[in-house]
């Protein structure tokens, strides 16, 4: 048994170091995240399996234009997906289904419709939040910081930003 035992300790070493490298990398760096619902089409489908940097806003702030996800504030454990659109400090208004920001209308090549869900605002972004939108403006389609079960997001609810789709079902069930 002892001529086993120096060919098998390097391999439980290195798998471990593997898992641990792995796991950590996975809280606090780089994650995997699946879609769950409709909120951010045409950008983001149902299903799509994301790539989510978790480094980022340890050394970076968000910006608008910015995906990322962030912790639900109204259901422990769930996570939501959407587009920064106001920073601390500005003024957003939604009038005749358009979005804007300090009195400017917004150039969103992003969505496919105006929003559907009436006037809001004016409001401005508090100090240390962010103001998100859905990408899919269709009336009820997000759930968003227009509404009080999320408002304006705290910079420390934020997880990460979505750096890149790595699958998308619709696309292989077209094979």
């Amino acid at each position: 048994m002892n001529k086993w035992n120096p060919l098998f300790i390097p391999w439980v070493r290195t798998l471990l170091l593997a898992v641990s490298a792995a796991l950590v990398i996975n809280q606090f760096g780089m994650a995997l995240s699946v879609v769950n619902g409709t909120s951010m089409e045409p950008t983001l489908e149902d299903g799509d399996r994301l790539l989510v940097n978790k480094f980022y806003f340890l050394f970076e702030e968000p910006e608008k234009g910015d995906v990322v996800t962030f912790v639900d504030p109204s259901r422990e454990g769930k996570y939501l997906v959407k587009r920064v659109v106001g920073m601390p400090g500005d003024r957003i208004e939604i009038k005749g289904g358009d979005l804007y920001r300090n009195g400017k209308k917004v150039y969103e090549p992003y969505i496919e419709s105006e929003i559907e869900d009436g006037a809001y605002g004016p409001v401005v972004v508090r100090e240390g939040y962010v103001f998100v939108m859905g990408d899919n403006r269709h009336r009820y389609a997000s759930r968003d910081s227009r509404y009080p079960s999320v408002g304006q997001v705290p910079f420390d609810l934020l997880e990460g930003k979505v750096e890149l789709i790595l699958w998308r079902p619709s696309l292989a069930a077209s094979l």
